[in-house]
């Protein structure tokens, strides 16, 4: 952590200061998937069922 604030002392991480002085943040939460008409595979309705990615067992 020294090594990188040292290096950040040198060289600022300059979007991290242009989003600070516009007033940028990151939203909350990420925005809800939402699926696709055009997804004939069906995949993104998949997807949406199992939004943390695990398929649990019954």
């Amino acid at each position: 952590m020294r090594r990188l604030y040292r290096y950040w002392s040198a060289h600022p991480p300059v979007h991290e200061l242009v989003a600070a002085f516009l007033g940028v943040t990151a939203p909350a939460e990420p925005p809800p998937l939402v699926a696709a008409a055009d997804d004939p595979s069906g995949i993104g309705a998949m997807i949406l069922r199992f939004p943390d990615g695990k398929v649990k067992a019954h």
